[in-house]
């Protein structure tokens, strides 16, 4: 059974209330200080493939979803995209972005409840750390279908999953890392062409995808351990990995732990 709409709205209500920060849209148990090295590495990451895709131009209409404590609005900000829109299903969350953001539109819906964005408006849309929250596979398709609507033709879709080369994964109601065989069908079946895959984690992630997954996740597990001591300990382990985990994300072909998909939508160029 998965959990409702509803009732995980009401968790991120209370998790995004009580911990605003990196740690409320990252890894919870591993606490502030790991989690900002874990989004430094994200900033870089980022950039470096917008860079790559030639999107680091003001020409931009963008939608972030999932937009949490505001990341990746304030890296699209940061850019002078030409207009700026987030979606996220909490409400406190979307007051927070409002505040921060006040030109930016905002949306307080569910993606995987068929929200009314507008059609084809979008030249990039991102969602990452998202898509794999939607266990119900039906509102996951659902949430595509919508993503496909909003982008321009020839529009980006830049999302995060783990893509496992095996069967797909589920933890009990909260997350589901689905497979590389059947998400790209999916996509395909969507109208979306499938361009790239590049790490966003390696390290500082669980090695999922891995030939021996659970013995691999269970030696993570027992290195990360003492990030749980408190945050000094987070902070030292973070800024040792963070060189390593630059280097691996820049270096790597695929990842072990969590990748970015590079989509677009079929037609002509943006």
């Amino acid at each position: 059974m998965t959990r409702s709409s509803d009732g995980r709205q009401a968790y991120w209500e209370e998790r995004l209330r009580e911990h605003w920060g990196p740690e409320g849209v990252g890894s919870l148990v591993y606490g502030r200080e790991f989690n900002r090295w874990r989004y430094r590495v994200r900033t870089r990451v980022f950039r470096r493939l917008i860079r790559r895709l030639a999107l680091a131009t003001p020409e931009l209409d963008v939608l972030d979803v999932g937009s949490g404590t505001g990341f990746y609005l304030g890296e699209w900000h940061a850019l002078g995209v030409r207009s700026l829109a987030g979606l996220d299903l909490s409400e406190w969350a979307v007051a927070q972005l409002a505040r921060a953001y006040p030109t930016a539109t905002l949306y307080r819906a569910d993606i995987g409840r068929e929200p009314a964005l507008p059609v084809a408006v979008f030249d990039v849309i991102t969602a990452f750390d998202v898509l794999c929250h939607l266990v119900d596979d039906e509102r996951h398709l659902s949430a595509l279908r919508t993503l496909h609507r909003a982008l321009k033709p020839g529009g980006w879709l830049l999302f995060s999953d783990s893509f496992f080369h095996g069967a797909s994964r589920q933890h009990e109601d909260y997350w589901k890392g689905r497979s590389l065989a059947s998400l790209s069908a999916t996509l395909e079946g969507c109208g979306f062409r499938i361009i790239d895959r590049v790490p966003m984690s390696v390290l500082m992630a669980a090695p999922t995808d891995t030939r021996h997954g659970g013995r691999n996740e269970r030696i993570w597990n027992a290195a990360m351990s003492p990030v749980r001591w408190g945050e000094p300990i987070g902070w030292l382990m973070g800024a040792a990995l963070y060189p390593l985990e630059l280097l691996l994300t820049a270096w790597l072909r695929e990842s072990p732990a969590i990748e970015i998909m590079v989509c677009r939508k079929a037609g002509a160029a943006a």
